[in-house]
């Protein structure tokens, strides 16, 4: 007992200690894998979670294609910046999802409309039919910016004569019907009151024809127009 007394000095035990730690040190150190030595097959299943991955550190190349559902994505967060331009077709839009707000103005044409598929409930205010409208047409409430074109002078038609008046709707508006007037009451014919040969769209031409043995008179053309 004396001899062990005598050996265990404050020396032989911090050197005792020291001698434990280096080892234990030394064992610590070798259960650390050296850099890029961990492979997947020493990795357990499932055992990396959310918190084992740094900020950023997955990519669109690390993502398997067709992984990621409608369950993977934060709700509202897609834009337009994230959709491939033109990749959107008919299925994938749900039936009546595109109202007047996703339109932009002055996008939808004639050729985007089936024929006959606008009626008269389409145009009326409110889809509401008016009291003087017979259904499927077009009253005059109905239509706006109409106006009504004459021509400024007329034309002077002399007795046994025949001669045209026409007018042109302004601003380039579309004729929807048209009529005459003569400067005169006296005796006179309307051989036609048409839109024009020439130009249609726009004009309205009327020809009469004053007999003789009475007075010239003048002729003149209007027409109705739609403003475009």
């Amino acid at each position: 007992m004396n001899r062990l007394k005598r050996w265990l000095s404050y020396g032989n035990v911090t050197a005792t200690v020291a001698v434990f730690l280096a080892i234990s040190g030394t064992a610590a150190a070798v259960t650390l894998a050296p850099t890029n030595s961990v492979v997947s097959g020493s990795i357990k299943n499932g055992e990396v979670r959310t918190a084992d991955l740094r900020g950023g550190a997955v990519s669109g190349a690390k993502l398997r294609a067709n992984s990621v559902g409608s369950g993977k994505v934060v709700d509202g967060s897609l834009n337009s910046s994230d959709v491939r331009d033109d990749s959107l077709e008919q299925i994938d839009l749900a039936e009546s999802s595109v109202g007047n707000t996703e339109l932009a103005d002055n996008s939808v044409g004639s050729s985007k409309i089936q024929p006959g598929e606008v009626t008269s409930v389409d145009i009326s205010n409110s889809g509401i039919l008016s009291e003087d409208m017979v259904p499927d047409q077009i009253g005059a409430r109905e239509v706006r910016g109409l106006t009504t074109a004459t021509s400024p002078v007329g034309t002077a038609i002399s007795p046994s004569s025949a001669g045209n008046a026409q007018v042109t709707c302004p601003n380039g508006g579309m004729v929807v019907g048209g009529g005459y007037a003569w400067e005169n009451d006296a005796f006179t014919w309307i051989i036609g009151s048409t839109p024009s040969e020439t130009d249609p769209t726009h004009t309205w031409t009327v020809r009469g024809y004053v007999p003789g043995g009475g007075p010239s008179n003048r002729l003149y053309a209007w027409a109705t127009c739609l403003s475009q």
